[in-house]
């Protein structure tokens, strides 16, 4: 089977990433934790629920901040390409179809569709947003998957050099941001989830799905 073009831009540049980071790793060992940092946060920003902010933590207490964000950065782009294609074909089948119809996604798309690269930038940046439901959104509503790839980039770069800072922290003021972070995230979730549900049931009917390219 022949890969198309996208397909085979992604695995070559996957490819030369994989490359450059293997290299680093052999021949500068004090970065070799870099290198898992990079493996680490393509899982964690996927479907795969582990937690990818606590490791920017302990990473920002071994390295520059700022190495910390732009490795994870970029391993962040991995699942962006797998989880886009993955999901506009599974949506292809009629059961998965059905979850257009679901509260939660019609109240979302009203908003994203407003300004898509502003609300892929702020749920990329702000850890309160809840961003599996932007997984979803954005192949199903067309999207154009190099926009969404570089509104991630962009959002995750400062959340993640927020949270290595949060690294160089001692330990008890460090435990009481990440507590107040927790907080604020499970309180926002929840309100974030009935106002989209809210939205839904205001409005007049289904969203339809247009393909933004804003």
């Amino acid at each position: 089977m022949r890969l198309n073009k996208a397909w085979r831009i992604y695995l070559l540049s996957l490819g030369a990433l994989l490359l450059a980071a293997g290299a680093t790793a052999f021949f500068l060992p004090d970065y070799r934790n870099l290198f898992y940092l990079f493996l680490y946060s393509a899982p964690s920003n996927s479907f795969i629920p582990v937690p990818h902010d606590p490791a920017m933590i302990f990473f920002g207490r071994l390295y520059l901040p700022e190495l910390v964000a732009l490795v994870a950065a970029v391993g962040t782009l991995i699942p962006c390409f797998i989880d886009y294609k993955a999901i506009s074909f599974a949506f292809q089948a009629e059961k998965l179809r059905k979850i257009r119809d679901s509260k939660v996604y019609r109240g979302a798309l009203y908003y994203f569709l407003k300004a898509p690269f502003i609300c892929i930038f702020l749920a990329a940046l702000l850890p309160f947003i809840p961003f599996y439901i932007f997984r979803v959104l954005i192949p199903t509503s067309g999207y154009a998957l190099s926009r969404y790839m570089l509104a991630v980039f962009l959002g995750r770069i400062p959340r993640y050099y927020l949270f290595a800072l949060l690294g160089t922290l001692p330990i008890l003021p460090l435990l009481l941001v990440v507590s107040i972070v927790l907080i604020v995230c499970a309180l926002s979730y929840a309100v974030i989830k009935r106002h989209l549900v809210s939205r839904s049931e205001g409005s007049p009917g289904p969203v339809q799905p247009t393909h933004a390219q804003v």
